[in-house]
Formats: C-alpha cells, sequence, structure tokens
C-alpha cells in the first residue's frame, strides 16, 4: 500500500537525474515507465480486492475491514498518480488532437464519478458500526464494485493508456 507513494518518489527522483521530455509546449514531464508502473498498480489493486473477498467469504471481518482500508490506500494513490502524472500530460500533449482529448476528458470525468463511488462504498464500512447488517451489505456490495473496477481497469490499459506517448510521437 504505501509502496505506491513511495514509488511515486522514486519516479520523481529518476525524471529528475535524467533528461526531460515534456508535453509540446510545456515542462510537463513524459515519464517512460508511467503506464507499466499504472499496469502494476492495477494487477495489485487486483489482488488487494481479491484479499477483501477471500477475507469476507470466510467470516474474517476484521481482515475484512483491514484488507478494505489496504484496497482504499492503494486506490487513492492510484488515483493521485494518474491525476499529477498521466491526466496533466495527456491534457497538454492531445491539445491539437480534439477528438482523443475528448475521450481523455470523458475518462477522466468518468473516472472522477468512479473514486466518488469506490470512496462512499469505503466510507460506508470504515465509518459505521460494523454488525451483522453491515456484514451482510457488504457482501452484496463486491460484487457490483468488482465490476466496476474491471470495467475500469480494462477501458484504461486498453484506451487510455496507449494515448500516452512520448511526445514526439504526437502530431
Amino acid at each position: 500500500m504505501f509502496a505506491f507513494v513511495a514509488n511515486w518518489f522514486k519516479s520523481l527522483e529518476r525524471v529528475s537525474a535524467s533528461t526531460v521530455a515534456t508535453a509540446p509546449e510545456t515542462t510537463i514531464a513524459y515519464k517512460p515507465g508511467l503506464v507499466e508502473e499504472l499496469q502494476a498498480e492495477h494487477r495489485k489493486l487486483i489482488e488487494l480486492y481479491q484479499r477483501l473477498v477471500a477475507a469476507h467469504q470466510c467470516g474474517d471481518y476484521d481482515a475484512s475491514i483491514a484488507h478494505l482500508k489496504y484496497f482504499t490506500y492503494a486506490l487513492r494513490a492510484h488515483l493521485l498518480k494518474e491525476n499529477v502524472h498521466l491526466y496533466v500530460y495527456l491534457k497538454h500533449a492531445l491539445r491539437h488532437d480534439q477528438e482523443l482529448a475528448n475521450v481523455m476528458a470523458g475518462m477522466r470525468g468518468e473516472m472522477g464519478r468512479i473514486g466518488r463511488t469506490l470512496n462512499d462504498f469505503v466510507m460506508r464500512y470504515t465509518s459505521s458500526p460494523w454488525d451483522a447488517e453491515a456484514r451482510k451489505n457488504l457482501l452484496g456490495e463486491l460484487s457490483t464494485i468488482s465490476e466496476i473496477l474491471m470495467h475500469r481497469i480494462r477501458h484504461e490499459e486498453d484506451v487510455l493508456y496507449p494515448m500516452y506517448m512520448h511526445p514526439s510521437q504526437y502530431r
């Protein structure tokens, strides 16, 4: 969970230590390994979510809450990295390609809505009594959240991440 934050700072050190390519007409750095980092974080998010589901199915409710918190920390770190490094770069890199800029902006807006949905989900189970009703409700929501998460990951990796390129590759 904290590895995401540590990796984020390490990536800043790598960027500052090397020659930096930037988005066209800006000083926003292109990070060659960013897509791979984000994809690795997706795999970690899936793993954390699977641990949450497994703990809940086994009736280990204390572990369920712990895994929900780990998942939440990792998700928030991932979303922060996307916002700071991916979306800001793409906003500038795609400004001369209105079609792709619109796709990216739509995905950014959708991610904001998904982020709020996931945050509401987490808050329901981490800031309220953890009683039998809450445990039952969590079981019902886990598959819905899984569908949202998996759809978003596929969509980002298939559509959004390929837009992130070295500045020389944009027209």
